[in-house]
C-alpha cells in the first residue's frame, strides 16, 4: 500500500489521506489548515474503508456546532454516528470514513479530540491582541463576547478569534482558526455601521459575518476574562473557569493531556470577572500591560 499523500498541516500534525475528496479537502483545509510553524511532530491519517463494529453499549449525545451527535468511547477510540471511526496511538490519529457521508459536525469533533489529545487547549472564547499580548473573553452563549469583540476591533483592537481558538499550555502560544466575526444587525449598527459594506453574508444562526480576523495568527495568552465570573474570584472558581472554557475531551488520552495542559497554564493566567459595562475597558487595560516573559518553547519534532 502506497503512504497516504500529505494534503495540509494542522497547527503542528501533518494531515494525509487517501481517496479524500475535493469537497471534504476543501472544507477540512479551509478550517483546519493553519501552522504553528513548527516541524509537525505528529499525523493525522484520513483513510476510506470500513469502520470497526459500533461497542455494544449506549451512545453519548454530545452538541456539535448545536447539532447532537451520536457518539460511542472506548478508551482512545471514538464512533462518530456511522460516518467516522477515530484511533489514537500515541500522539498520531487515524479517522476512518466510509460510504456514508461525514458531516461537518463530526469532523469538527473528530480534529478537535485530536488536537486535544497531543496536549493543545481548546478555547471556546473571543481573543483579542496587540503588541504580542493576548486577552480571551469567555462565557455562556449569548454572554456578549461576539459583541465585545465588535465593539474592541471597532476601538482599533485586533481580533485574533471570535471562538476557534488553541492554545499550546507550555509556551502560551494561542492560534485562531476562525475565518470570520460575526455578529447580529443591531450590535453591527450600532458598534461598527462603517463595516455594513464589509458584510460577507450571514452563517447558518443569522449573523452577519464581517472579514475582521486573518486565520492563524498567533499571540501570547496572558489574561482569561468571563462573563458571569466575580471580579476577583477564588483559585477553584478560577479553575472551574477554565476546565468551562477547555471543555472535557472524551478519550483518555485527551483527558490527562488537558488536566496536565490546564496545570501548567493556570499559574500564567489571570482569571477575572467581567461584565458588558466593563468588559471593554478592562480588555483594552490588560492589552497595555506588560506581557510576563514566555514559558516553554513549542517543541519541535
Amino acid at each position: 500500500m502506497t503512504e497516504a499523500a500529505s494534503l495540509f498541516i494542522s497547527l503542528d500534525a501533518q494531515v494525509r489521506g487517501e481517496l479524500v475528496s475535493q469537497q471534504v479537502l476543501h472544507l477540512l483545509e479551509h478550517h483546519w489548515g493553519h501552522s504553528v510553524g513548527t516541524a509537525p511532530r505528529r499525523t493525522i491519517t484520513l483513510v476510506h474503508g470500513a469502520l470497526p463494529a459500533v461497542p455494544d453499549a449506549p451512545p453519548l449525545d454530545i452538541l456539535v456546532a448545536r447539532t447532537s451527535l451520536q457518539v460511542w468511547a472506548a478508551g482512545d477510540e471514538l464512533w462518530l454516528s456511522n460516518e467516522l471511526h477515530f484511533g489514537l496511538q500515541g500522539q498520531d490519529v487515524q479517522l476512518t470514513f466510509g460510504a456514508v457521508p461525514v458531516s461537518g459536525e463530526a469532523w469538527l469533533l473528530a480534529f478537535t479530540e485530536a488536537h486535544r489529545a497531543a496536549g493543545w487547549l481548546p478555547l471556546h472564547a473571543a481573543v483579542l491582541m496587540q503588541a504580542g499580548r493576548g486577552v480571551a473573553l469567555a462565557g455562556v452563549s449569548g454572554a456578549g463576547k461576539s459583541t465585545a469583540a465588535l465593539r474592541l476591533a471597532a476601538a482599533g483592537v485586533t481580533v485574533l478569534s471570535e471562538d476557534h481558538t488553541w492554545v499550546h499550555p507550555q509556551s502560551r502560544l494561542t492560534v485562531g482558526l476562525d475565518q470570520y466575526l460575526r455578529t447580529f444587525d443591531d450590535s453591527l449598527q450600532a458598534f461598527a455601521p462603517q463595516w455594513l459594506a464589509a458584510d460577507l453574508g450571514r452563517d447558518p444562526h443569522g449573523k452577519r459575518t464581517l472579514p475582521l480576523t486573518q486565520p492563524g495568527e498567533q499571540t501570547t495568552l496572558n489574561d482569561l476574562l468571563v462573563f458571569g465570573l466575580l471580579p476577583v474570584p477564588s483559585p477553584a472558581h478560577k479553575v472551574r473557569a477554565l476546565w468551562e472554557t477547555v471543555g472535557v475531551p472524551l478519550t483518555q488520552t485527551g483527558r490527562r493531556a488537558t488536566a496536565a495542559g490546564i496545570n501548567a497554564l493556570f499559574p500564567y493566567l489571570t482569571i477575572a470577572g467581567v461584565d458588558r459595562e466593563n468588559v471593554v475597558s478592562e480588555v483594552q487595560q490588560r492589552l497595555k500591560a506588560p506581557s510576563p516573559p514566555a514559558t516553554v518553547p513549542l517543541p519541535e519534532q
